[in-house]
């Protein structure tokens, strides 16, 4: 009998955060009622960790959900707002 931790299936995912606490663009733009456009730039400066799911630039990222209260709750406190996390 194999050891079941000494393989994987070809087929599994190697990411970097689990699935269940990532969040897309589209998703984290409606949060913060924004544009697409807007999330990206904030991956792209490195506000919010983002991985893309597959090689390649066309490829869709995936915002670590983590990130992305932490940069929720930098916005309310920069600007005196109440924390609603």
């Amino acid at each position: 009998m194999k050891d079941m931790n000494s393989f994987r299936v070809p087929e599994q995912l190697l990411l970097p955060w689990h699935p269940k606490k990532t969040v897309s663009v589209a998703w984290a733009a409606e949060k913060l009622d924004a544009s697409k456009g807007l999330v990206l730039r904030l991956i792209e400066e490195g506000r919010l960790k983002a991985y893309r799911l597959r090689d390649g630039s066309t490829s869709p990222f995936r915002i670590n959900y983590d990130s992305f209260i932490g940069y929720l709750e930098e916005i309310h406190r920069d600007n005196d707002l109440e924390q609603r996390f």
